[in-house]
């Protein structure tokens, strides 16, 4: 009996295999629906054995499968496998006239398998005679039917390892982001009076700001009139609008008002808004312009763009002084690139894997949402915001968007 299990398991210990990872119940439901789904799209020639253990989703297929004329089918029950003493093993052997697999899978915990698998190979045809010698099976010359020179192209499986190492971190990462928010909702659950009495004291106090801003755009107006100076207000009625746009999208934060801009200007735009502020800490910004253009056009929403810009700047002058804060413009590939450069306070090492998640802040009275915001803001413009440096002689932050034309 030993002998018998140890058929599959030899196939699991294979030492030339590129992967030890297990993979997650997704990521199998998904290799098998992409062997079968093929067969039964096209009603080909093909021979069949699955015995599909701990994987559900598939009946669907398997029936669609069983009423094609050209296609031999074999399921393996769980009472066929309970006669031999074979470990808990599922699997698909499939071999066609276009190509052939050997996938063989087994749960070693909840949701997580180990896997053996073979695709355009001859060792589909060694994994059948194993399976034949336990089964006394009598399907050669329906398998053997389709036997086209399978020459072992390694290469090849173990790109296809590596394409399943990284579907698995992906899926990894959306578990992990679905626990957060499954976290999150318990929380809220429990809490949904507190949330209810919150969100009104929100719009109380939304209401009141959007009083407020009133009160300053009317007296940015007399001003306006009184002295005739309309360059002097504009960088506090820019401000104004941007704090009345977010108090306006509060209940939709997310829509995205995609336009063609000259990013240039907004970031000009940007800088006339702080040129007062920043005098308070003796602090100077600097454009410098590599762009090959006059305008450097792309796809953004204006008012979300802004907000990033700002955001980064007042960064940048919250952790220095007496320093020339730079913003470089260049033209990358098909892409703007903005860097802006600070040589104030470094991010700490352990810090920079940190300060773009929600809730995190090294500020005293920080917030701790302003550059995961802008992350999401600028990744909604199909762009980047990373830190992609900060030692004791300066910090660089880098904004990247498409440009909308490329010449």
């Amino acid at each position: 009996m030993n002998k018998i299990k140890n058929n599959f398991s030899v196939y699991f210990q294979n030492k030339d295999l590129t992967t030890n990872k297990q993979y997650s119940k997704t990521v199998i439901e998904s290799l098998v629906r992409s062997f079968l789904e093929p067969v039964a799209a096209s009603n080909s020639n093909a021979v069949i054995f699955t015995r599909l253990k701990n994987i559900e989703n598939i009946e669907g297929l398997i029936k669609r499968l069983e009423y094609l004329n050209d296609v031999t089918l074999k399921e393996f029950s769980d009472f066929e496998f309970s006669k031999f003493d074979v470990e808990e093993t599922g699997f698909v052997i499939l071999n066609s006239p276009r190509y052939n697999c050997a996938f063989l899978f087994r749960e070693v915990e909840a949701d997580r398998f180990e896997i053996y698998l073979k695709i355009n190979s001859k060792l589909v045809f060694d994994v059948y005679e194993t399976l034949k010698k336990i089964f006394l099976l009598d399907y050669d010359e329906k398998f053997y039917k389709f036997r086209p020179e399978r020459r072992e192209n390694e290469t090849m499986n173990k790109a296809i390892y590596n394409i399943l190492d990284f579907f698995q971190e992906t899926i990894l990462e959306n578990e992990y982001n679905s626990k957060i928010q499954e976290n999150y909702r318990s929380v809220n659950e429990a809490n949904t009076t507190l949330r209810n009495e919150m969100y009104q004291n929100v719009r109380t106090v939304a209401h009141e700001i959007k009083n407020q801003l009133s009160i300053l755009d009317i007296y940015a107006r007399i001003f306006e009139k009184k002295t005739q100076d309309f360059e002097i207000t504009k960088p506090l009625r820019k401000s104004i609008e941007l704090i009345k746009s977010q108090i306006e999208q509060f209940k939709d934060f997310d829509v995205v008002n995609l336009q063609e801009k000259d990013v240039k200007a907004v970031i000009q735009e940007s800088i006339k808004m702080y040129a007062y502020i920043l005098k308070e800490k003796k602090n100077k910004l600097i454009l410098i312009d590599e762009m090959p253009e006059v305008t450097a056009n792309a796809f953004i929403d204006e008012e979300k763009f802004l907000l990033v810009v700002n955001n980064i700047i007042k960064n940048a002058h919250d952790c220095t002084k007496n320093d020339e804060i730079i913003i470089k413009l260049r033209q990358k590939g098909e892409n703007i690139e903005i860097q802006f450069i600070n040589h104030g306070e470094m991010i700490k090492k352990e810090d920079r894997n940190k300060i773009f998640e929600t809730g995190y802040t090294t500020k005293k009275d920080g917030w701790g949402v302003g550059l995961g915001a802008c992350r999401k803001f600028i990744g909604s413009q199909f762009g980047k915001l990373e830190l992609t440096k900060s030692d004791k002689n300066e910090t660089i932050f880098t904004l990247i968007v498409p440009l909308s034309q490329v010449k």
